[in-house]
């Protein structure tokens, strides 16, 4: 029986120990199942609640938006990237695919920014096209340089949409979000609460340590959500124990037997070839 009011340690715990057996079992290829049984969780639940509008931040190449455009009609996709160099290498394939594709760090304030792009080799010689810079400096990652980048919050960069007529009214609508934003996913939390409150459900990288300068870890990220009526549903274990990806689902927009469906497809999925 899924319980929308679990606390945060209840939660860890309980999906430790089912991760932990798996990973003890299969290793790395289970890592990689629960991440994949993870994705088909949060389309499942976009299908069945027939989701028009994704909200995708930190984008990079925007897969989720293409998947979620093409897999089924009359959907919009709004991707924000920050990066500089991605943005230009994908925005003519992406707005061909009929993605809105946003050129900004999403954020809790508006005004230019300094993204801390990662300066190595491999990154000179791939044309700084990578998917894991972040706005946050880190101790672990001194091979960047600072570079200035638009920011803006996610309500504004909503509402400017809105205002144009390119995506629906999130209080009418309840889109999902797709967050991915190397340790800056408190940020984005609070300034987007109006469009999180309106929101079905959100896809989340999360960390338990601390990987960036002054971030927020799961336990932190879990609480805030929690005020905007969220709670964690499931996870994968794709980077365990330090990073992982979560489902957060709205208590009072969901439905209790579709989550029940959902998780037991996502658990039997953990099953196979154990």
């Amino acid at each position: 029986m899924i319980d929308k009011h679990m606390d945060i340690d209840a939660f860890s715990r309980f999906t430790a120990r089912i991760h932990q057996s798996g990973i003890d079992t299969s290793g790395k290829t289970y890592k990689q199942r629960s991440h994949a049984a993870l994705v088909s969780a949060f389309f499942n639940i976009l299908d069945r609640h027939t989701v028009t509008t994704l909200l995708e931040i930190g984008a990079f190449q925007a897969e989720v938006s293409r998947r979620f455009i093409h897999s089924a009609p009359a959907r919009t996709a709004l991707a924000v990237e920050a990066n500089p160099y991605n943005f230009s290498k994908f925005q003519p394939s992406l707005t061909d695919a009929g993605v809105l594709y946003h050129h900004a760090a999403v954020l809790d304030r508006e005004g230019q920014c300094e993204l801390q792009l990662h300066v190595t080799d491999i990154d000179i010689e791939n044309g700084y096209i990578r998917g894991n810079n972040s706005i946050l400096k880190s101790d672990a990652r001194p091979m960047t340089r600072a570079v200035s980048v638009p920011g803006t919050t996610l309500d504004a960069l909503v509402e400017s949409y809105v205002k144009s007529q390119s995506i629906p009214d999130p209080a009418v609508t309840h889109p999902a979000l797709w967050i991915d934003v190397e340790g800056a996913l408190d940020l984005v939390i609070k300034g987007g609460q109006h469009t999180i409150k309106n929101s079905l459900v959100i896809f989340a990288e999360v960390e338990t340590a601390r990987l960036w300068n002054d971030q927020a870890t799961f336990s932190e990220i879990a609480t805030l959500l929690d005020t905007l009526g969220f709670f964690p549903y499931l996870r994968d274990c794709e980077y365990e124990p330090e990073q992982f990806n979560v489902l957060f689902v709205n208590r009072a927009l969901i439905d209790d037997a579709l989550l029940e469906e959902v998780a037991i497809q996502f658990y039997d999925e953990l099953q196979t070839d154990l």
